[in-house]
């Protein structure tokens, strides 16, 4: 098995975060740091704080709201519940991650 260099990235966490660490070299290659990084569609940050997934998926819903909105103004109410039911499955999702 070979490790993809070009994909691999190091996060360092905790209060190591804070020290100019030397980069890890792989293969004379040297492996990119990264503060934040989005795995399994959950982004992780080195503080290990939730900040940057909820402004993602704020984002992601006022995107989706807008649109409901606009699909709304033009009366198709069929779309609309479609959407609906989207934005209601990320709030129901983002509840139960929170709890």
């Amino acid at each position: 098995m070979e490790i993809n260099i070009s994909k691999t990235k190091e996060m360092v966490l905790g209060r190591l975060a804070n020290i100019n660490l030397p980069l890890p070299n792989i293969a004379s290659q040297t492996v990119e740091r990264v503060t934040t990084y989005k795995l399994f569609g959950v982004h992780i940050d080195s503080t290990l704080s939730w900040s940057t997934h909820i402004e993602y998926i704020i984002k992601k819903a006022t995107t989706r709201l807008y649109f409901l909105k606009q699909l709304k103004r033009v009366g198709l109410p069929i779309v609309t519940y479609f959407i609906r039911v989207r934005v209601k499955n990320i709030t129901v999702s983002y509840n139960k991650a929170c709890t």
